[in-house]
């Protein structure tokens, strides 16, 4: 793990070292960018659609996904199992966001999500049985990794605020755009599925998805001096949230990759072991 992570600001030590986007740990464990980043992004998908079926605010779930991809920064896929890491970082997020849902909450509602997408019945969760058991304390020990390795930083800051803010600044109350917020507002919710919730400020995604918004629906806005200068947001930053976004939708719909080999499922502790076993047996 590197140090700098761990005691510094992701998006400071990111802008420093812009290679750290590409050497992620999984990278340097063998996996290749696309099964990365397919992996991110189900992840992702697991953490909304399950926020959705618990009644979550939006916040929660951006909160869940920014915690899923900073802690992969840290530990590689081949290592913690995506499926695990995803159901701690809705639980922790839940408690951040002073939104908390129950062990079993979460965990049925992630076991009836994972069946659906396999297309097979959803069976409920004995909250009696050894499985149950088993899944508790798989989750209650990787929320424990998770705050290991973020150092126990875990606040979290939302675009979703801004794209209201600003569009309230461009257009002022009274001719305030609500379908150009609702279609930005969408994209925001999408950007967090990608790695740039972590590398970008709130405010930078926010002035992605209202330009990405404006265009589609063909609304113009100042462009003498630009408006996204009033918002301290860089045009070249924006472009490359917007492109990311699109090749997100270009994507076929995520599904779970095994890169962990024969490795069951992280046990009770095992989430520990195996965090333990990425920083050469030693904390960073």
């Amino acid at each position: 793990t590197d140090v700098g992570l761990r005691v510094r600001d992701d998006r400071e030590v990111l802008a420093e070292n812009p290679d750290l986007m590409v050497n992620t740990p999984s990278r340097k464990d063998g996996i290749d960018e696309d099964t990365e980043t397919a992996l991110r992004i189900y992840g992702c998908e697991m953490i909304q659609e399950a926020g959705i079926l618990l009644r979550m605010h939006q916040t929660a779930m951006a909160t869940g996904q920014i915690l899923f991809h900073r802690f992969f920064f840290r530990c590689s896929f081949k290592r913690c199992d995506a499926r695990v890491v995803a159901k701690a970082a809705l639980l922790l997020a839940s408690k951040v966001e002073e939104q908390p849902r129950p062990f079993h909450d979460i965990l049925s509602v992630f076991h009836a999500a994972g069946l659906q997408r396999k297309g097979t019945r959803p069976e409920p969760l004995e909250r009696d049985s050894t499985r149950y058991l088993h899944l508790k304390q798989e989750l209650i020990d990787a929320e424990s990794s998770i705050l290991r390795e973020l150092g126990f930083m875990v606040h979290a800051e939302h675009a979703h605020k801004y794209v209201l803010y600003y569009v309230n600044t461009l257009f002022g109350k009274e001719h305030f755009d609500a379908d150009l917020a609702q279609k930005a507002w969408s994209y925001v919710n999408d950007s967090y599925r990608t790695v740039h919730c972590v590398r970008f400020e709130a405010p930078t995604l926010a002035c992605a998805a209202i330009y990405l918004a404006a265009r589609e629906m063909g609304v113009a806005l100042p462009e003498s001096p630009p408006w996204w200068r009033l918002f301290d947001a860089k045009l070249e930053d924006m472009v490359l949230i917007c492109s990311s976004l699109l090749s997100l939708y270009s994507r076929p719909k995520a599904k779970y990759i095994n890169v962990r080999g024969g490795a069951p499922t992280p046990g009770p502790g095992a989430a520990e072991k195996s965090l333990e076993t990425a920083n050469g047996g030693q904390d960073a």
